[in-house]
């Protein structure tokens, strides 16, 4: 019974974080990033916001880079898989990169692990090579 409920918890907790994000709600959302959170998307010498990032303020540095390279059109999630310290979060993006003004589309996956109710890390996979041709 424990480990479902840590599942729905956890549910909850990054459906929320979902929720903030698309509100850009940054202040909510870092309530629910541990301080020592990592935050990676995979590297691309074309994409600014690659790389993975510590703490709150490697988070903030994400976002900032985040909007001021990159317009999110389409964030869409399909399915959550849970187990008791992690959610997996697969869905698709549509993106448009502001210099180039070219539009990317990906389906993702974003593995989240958490501590104490808290996102302790957050990794993202997609079309690293789409989204550098966007950037190039």
């Amino acid at each position: 019974m424990e480990n479902k409920n840590n599942r729905d918890k956890n549910l909850a907790i990054i459906k929320q974080l979902y929720d903030c994000f698309a509100r850009k709600d940054i202040p909510r959302l870092l309530q629910f990033l541990h301080e020592d959170v990592e935050w990676g998307e995979p590297e691309n010498p074309y994409n600014p916001a690659g790389g993975t990032r510590k703490g709150h303020s490697g988070f903030l540095e994400w976002i900032n880079i985040g909007k001021n390279t990159e317009e999110i059109l389409v964030l869409n999630t399909h399915r959550f898989i849970t187990d008791a310290d992690s959610v997996a979060v697969i869905g698709h993006m549509k993106c448009r990169a502001i210099s180039t003004q070219k539009i990317y589309e990906s389906d993702f996956v974003h593995l989240i692990i958490l501590r104490h109710n808290k996102v302790l890390k957050f990794q993202e996979f997609f079309d690293t090579y789409l989204a550098g041709e966007a950037f190039r």
